[in-house]
């Protein structure tokens, strides 16, 4: 059947001449723009490693000047000796130079240089103790550089330091190369794109690809990859030429078995990850159901073995076991909701000592269960923390837990708590065989346990210090370990201490 003779604009040619030409123009468009943004980043690389030098040698020259006149290291010798560090900076090279105190009042240099240089986001930053410079071009190849530092001596904040450099003849330099370079690779990609061009004028090589490309089709059938390969080495999507009626059909053919493939992978590995995971929950249910029954259980015999007669004991009793049977309860329905823990409870200001009370008066049946004493010290006066009050009490259970079971019958078992530089510390030791240095580094590991014969409690799944240590990275805080064994070991947890007027 007699065929219509297709447009010129439908035609292979004619497309080789667009994805040619309009490539070509586009780059040589883009070329100009990307070129001095290559520039401006590789002088301000290069001049921010130069600002580096100039803050240590900017120190180095405070601490010899101070030193050299018996001065002291502070905000008051910074300022006593200010016109002799603005002549050693001046002797260095430094232009325009501003010597401030702490709070940003001109201490030497031209005020009007200063009026200016204070508005400047550099100036500003080095007021917070960040060194910043700002750099500024202008016509005819100017490029200024206002460096701005603080001065950070013996961990003291004392003055600030802001200069002026001239970097004019190095942005030109570069400039004059990279333009050199620019235009050379011009001149090239229009030679490349004209002689690829006649080429394929002269070739139909499209149609031998897919030639081949079509007996790789059968080839690879059950490789999974076949869509991909094929695509990439034809390109021909959208295309209404020869070519493209003959790969239309073919194209949506790889497309959706690749998908297929996609799909079956992704299930099957879904299917791996749950199976390898069921595990890991049920240890972790049980190992969090485990203290609160625990706790009942030992409060309800004491309360059965004395009798209605020990009034005190009955009101304590009765107290623990109901916050730890509403506390079970609530956990319980969380996992039938098939809710995660965490996103439960809000975080709140605490009174971390009144958590470390309630908990260490919880454990004292387990402890006097085995023989040993919990004495708690520290001041009630602490400073507050953020946090979900049960996650709190899980890593202090967790780690009172396993004091006690790995710890020397008849010990006590002191726990601290202090405060020290803004964090809130919580210590527990205890005296038993302790933990050898190389385990030290893995305690925290899911699933890890110390030699069973060293505890004295059966049934333990070594996800007690995991779950622990999770709680705390969400808390912002640590909980570390150290032992010297046979002797002590001792587990500190720390939290970031809450600010007066931090909120939640």
């Amino acid at each position: 059947m007699y065929r219509k003779k297709r447009r010129f604009f439908h035609s292979i040619l004619f497309r080789i001449s667009l994805w040619i030409l309009l490539p070509g123009i586009a780059g040589m468009l883009l070329v100009a723009y990307f070129v001095e943004m290559q520039m401006h980043y590789y002088i301000e690389k290069q001049i921010a490693e130069e600002m580096q030098r100039v803050r240590d040698n900017s120190l180095l020259y405070v601490r010899q000047t101070l030193l050299i006149n018996d001065s002291r290291m502070d905000v008051a010798g910074f300022e006593l000796y200010r016109n002799e560090i603005e002549k050693q900076l001046s002797s260095a090279g430094y232009r325009e130079i501003i010597l401030c105190d702490p709070e940003g009042m001109l201490l030497a240099g031209d005020s009007k240089v200063f009026g200016l240089r204070k508005e400047q986001e550099d100036f500003a930053r080095a007021k917070e103790q960040e060194s910043a410079f700002s750099v500024r071009y202008g016509n005819g190849g100017q490029c200024e550089v206002y460096f701005s530092m603080p001065v950070n001596l013996n961990g003291q904040f004392i003055g600030i330091i802001s200069s002026f450099f001239d970097y004019g003849e190095l942005y030109r330099g570069q400039s004059d190369a990279i333009e050199r370079m620019v235009w050379t690779a011009v001149a090239v990609f229009t030679l490349i794109c004209l002689i690829i061009w006649f080429t394929v004028y002269r070739i139909l090589l499209p149609i031998r690809k897919l030639s081949r490309a079509a007996g790789e089709i059968s080839a690879h059938l059950a490789d999974g990859r076949q869509g991909s390969m094929i695509l990439d080495k034809l390109q021909f999507q959208g295309r209404r030429d020869e070519i493209g009626e003959l790969c239309a059909n073919y194209m949506e053919m790889l497309r959706v078995t690749e998908e297929q493939f996609q799909r079956i992978r992704e299930d099957k590995e879904r299917i791996l990850t749950l199976w390898s995971s069921r595990q890991e929950f049920y240890n972790n249910v049980t190992h969090e159901l485990k203290t609160p029954l625990t706790t009942i259980s030992g409060y309800a015999q004491l309360m059965e073995k004395n009798g209605p007669g020990d009034e005190e004991l009955f009101y304590i009793g009765t107290e623990h076991i109901l916050k730890e049977s509403t506390r079970l309860h609530r956990m319980v329905v969380q996992l039938l909701e098939m809710q995660d823990k965490a996103d439960a409870e809000d975080a709140r200001r605490l009174n971390l000592a009144e958590i470390v009370e309630s908990v260490t008066e919880t454990m004292k049946i387990k402890a006097n269960r085995y023989d040993n004493t919990l004495t708690l010290k520290g001041t009630k006066e602490c400073a507050p923390v953020i946090g979900k009050e049960d996650k709190i009490r899980q890593v202090l259970i967790n780690v009172i837990d396993n004091a006690i079971k790995y710890g020397e019958p008849g010990k006590p078992i002191p726990i601290r708590l202090t405060r020290q530089a803004g964090q809130v510390q919580i210590t527990v030791s205890n005296q038993g065989q302790g933990i050898r240095k190389d385990e030290l580094e893995t305690i925290f590991e899911p699933f890890y346990r110390a030699d069973k014969g060293l505890s004295r409690e059966m049934g333990s799944s070594g996800l007690g210090l995991s779950i622990a240590a999770r709680i705390m990275e969400e808390h912002r805080g640590r909980i570390t370990a150290a032992s010297i064994p046979g002797k002590e070991t001792v587990f500190t947890i720390s939290f970031p201490a809450a600010d007066r007027k931090e909120k939640v």
